[in-house]
């Protein structure tokens, strides 16, 4: 499986505040990516450089092995890009503006730009202006959709559309573009949302990716365990691969990461009266690696 998108020791700053640094990530062909982070973490700040919107301070960023460069355009042919904001001319109505999209993109699928007109109940005679904030940004996902993209960006777009259209989209079109071929790099706050349909994780938190694997082995390797002990909880508990521990009276909740089986004798070496192994929830995981990282 060959890279599609390669960031190289990226670094960027805003003033005295530095948003990345030597931030590296890989996109392999036709896989979904979730990107995690708080707000304020520089998803956004790295989807407007890998776009070609702003510059970097320091790095690279290659497209199928060539450079981008800021302002670069040629590459976008091939890139579906939905921000959390899209931006129309408003006096347009929704056929010039899907008329003017299918211009520039070689790929233009008119057939499925009025599928999805039809399946998101678009009106194509209206005009931009009247639409509602949702619509706006349905209407930025059938512009995305019908490119038919070799990499779609996604930077938080689905919290301001409405849920049947929301589940569609993460539950059906996502799926259905993923087996495709398409790669698609999905950036949300919403941790709940990439559940289902992440194929690799990354997390980005304090300028950098402090996780960035395959889910499938991270959802088997990270577990909840709660010892259970007769009398008081040791000083020093001493596990490998903690990420976040939680005391209370003689239990303690742990998170672990990576499980492996020496990790049971570890346990088992403490002498406790009980203890439970249970699996994780991607905002889980999510929530102990930022804690970890936060000490």
């Amino acid at each position: 499986m060959s890279e599609i998108l390669n960031i190289i020791n990226l670094d960027k700053s805003f003033g005295q505040k530095k948003v990345l640094e030597n931030f590296n990530m890989t996109l392999q062909e036709g896989k979904v990516y979730g990107l995690l982070g708080n707000n304020g973490e520089g998803k956004t700040t790295l989807i407007r450089m890998i776009m070609g919107i702003i510059p970097s301070n320091k790095g690279e960023i290659f497209y199928k092995n060539q450079k981008i460069e800021f302002k670069h355009s040629s590459y976008k042919k091939e890139v579906g890009y939905i921000p959390e904001e899209s931006f129309f001319y408003s006096w347009m109505t929704i056929k010039d503006l899907l008329d003017l999209n299918s211009s520039f993109y070689p790929k233009w699928n008119k057939k499925k730009a009025h599928e999805f007109l039809e399946r998101f109940s678009l009106d194509n005679k209206v005009r931009i202006r009247t639409l509602s904030r949702g619509m706006k940004l349905k209407l930025g996902l059938i512009v995305a959709l019908a490119s038919e993209p070799e990499l779609l960006i996604l930077d938080d777009p689905t919290s301001g559309i409405d849920v049947p259209t929301r589940q569609d989209f993460l539950k059906g079109i996502i799926r259905e573009l993923s087996e495709a071929g398409t790669t698609i790099l999905f950036s949300t706050h919403l941790i709940h949302e990439l559940e289902k349909i992440v194929d690799h994780l990354g997390i980005l938190h304090s300028r950098h990716l402090i996780l960035d694997e395959d889910y499938q082995k991270v959802k088997n390797a990270a577990k909840r365990v709660r010892i259970t002990f007769k009398d008081s909880l040791p000083e020093n508990i001493g596990i490998d691969g903690v990420l976040k521990e939680q005391r209370e009276g003689n239990i303690a909740d742990l998170v672990i990461y990576p499980w492996d089986k020496s990790i049971e004798k570890q346990i088992e070496a403490l002498s406790p009266t009980r203890w439970d192994i249970e699996p994780l929830t991607l905002e889980e995981i999510f929530i102990s690696f930022v804690s970890k990282n936060e000490k």
